[in-house]
């Protein structure tokens, strides 16, 4: 929580900065040129390798988030979209994931009296919209460099899915082995930051910093593994690197005048 509010403030001071910095470049002459920026519709494709944090962290200390947006950049001055996210991750902490299935040295045994190999994997999704606030830090004549900063709000779940031999491990079934009892779900908040890239001859990309706080809670009312109930929130955070391919898809407004004002 205090990196999230540490997050929030930096951006709050980027805010502050980029509004600086624009006032500054506006003042810095009498008679410059404005150019009309185009109105454009982006699909972002990306990845994201993020660390967890909080009751997310306990099962699963990292992840990779797989990101798809739609995104419209008005004017290069605000963008909104909306974002659907795949996670992804191997790095599965299972200390006690099979209790109540396992011997008295804590392994969980196939039909033939060995321990069982069984491979878990994280697996989950996040859909959400956002807005972000666009200050231009470089214009050329194709292309231009943007600082952007906003949030989102939106819907976010995850589960453990388990890989075996299902004819050797009949411990493991029906709903347990999809994941279903550990399942979490609820509302997230995001914040970012990017440095985005646009070029109207080449690749366009963005780069940036993403934090996220997810407030869940498990899908089933009672986990198989642990013969409890289910009960409470779980707040799961994470935070990480995004890099985004930038498709356009459709852009508007494009002319070739060139307007001026004089003070």
């Amino acid at each position: 929580m205090r990196k999230t509010k540490s997050f929030i403030l930096f951006l709050l001071v980027i805010f502050h900065v980029g509004n600086l910095l624009h006032s500054a470049s506006m003042d810095s002459t009498n008679f410059s040129p404005i150019i009309k920026e185009k109105r454009w519709f982006f699909l972002h494709v990306g990845v994201a390798p993020f660390f967890n944090s909080g009751d997310w962290a306990n099962r699963y200390p990292t992840s990779v988030n797989i990101p798809l947006s739609f995104e419209y950049e008005h004017r290069s001055s605000y963008s909104v979209g909306v974002q659907y996210s795949f996670f992804v991750g191997s790095d599965v902490n299972d200390s006690n994931i099979y209790a109540g299935m396992s011997n008295e040295e804590g392994y969980l045994i196939d039909i033939n009296g060995y321990p069982a190999v069984v491979r878990t994997y994280q697996r989950g999704y996040s859909i959400r919209g956002y807005a972000l606030k666009n200050w231009i830090l470089h214009r050329g004549r194709d292309h231009r460099f943007l600082l952007q900063a906003g949030g989102g709000f939106g819907w976010y779940e995850h589960y453990t899915k388990f890989a075996f031999d299902v004819d050797q491990v009949p411990q493991i079934d029906g709903i347990y082995a999809g994941g279903y009892a550990m399942r979490t779900s609820g509302p997230q908040a995001s914040q970012q930051l990017r440095l985005q890239y646009i070029n109207n001859e080449a690749i366009s990309f963005s780069l940036g910093l993403e934090l996220a706080q997810g407030f869940g809670q498990r899908t089933s009312p009672y986990d198989f593994s642990t013969q409890t109930r289910n009960e409470g929130t779980y707040n799961d955070n994470q935070w990480g690197a995004t890099l985004s391919i930038m498709i356009p898809i459709k852009y508007r407004d494009r002319v070739s005048e060139v307007d001026y004002y004089m003070d």
